[in-house]
């Protein structure tokens, strides 16, 4: 997936930027800041304790019944070597919060990027 080292500058590193779209409706509701201070404390945290950024936002898609949902979302941006445990780390986060707040999915965007620190 990753493009080659070749194609970033001198003093850039080639990583992954991952982009991971929460919905924030529940069956009961929606998922509180406490709710989500927890998940990003014991399920984030320790899988990327590197770092990361959340953003909040309000976005729609469209679910497996054809309605359109409206809600209250939480971006969750990740940028970390492309490694066989940080995909599997990912892949537990996406489960560990639909198993926790019911949710149909969660979006992920993959992409190769040129980083570095100045």
């Amino acid at each position: 997936m990753a493009a080659p080292n070749s194609n970033c500058k001198p003093g850039e590193q080639l990583e992954i930027h991952d982009q991971l779209f929460f919905g924030t409706e529940t069956f009961t509701g929606e998922v509180s800041d406490a709710e989500w201070r927890d998940f990003l404390a014991n399920a984030v945290s320790p899988r990327f304790p590197n770092g990361f950024t959340v953003l909040s936002g309000r976005g729609q898609w469209r679910g497996s019944s054809g309605e359109i949902v409206r809600e209250r979302s939480k971006v969750l941006l990740l940028v970390h070597r492309e490694t066989a445990e940080s995909d599997t780390a990912i892949g537990e986060l996406v489960d560990i919060y639909k198993r926790r707040f019911q949710q149909e999915s969660v979006l992920r965007v993959r992409s190769p990027v040129c980083v570095s620190f100045r």
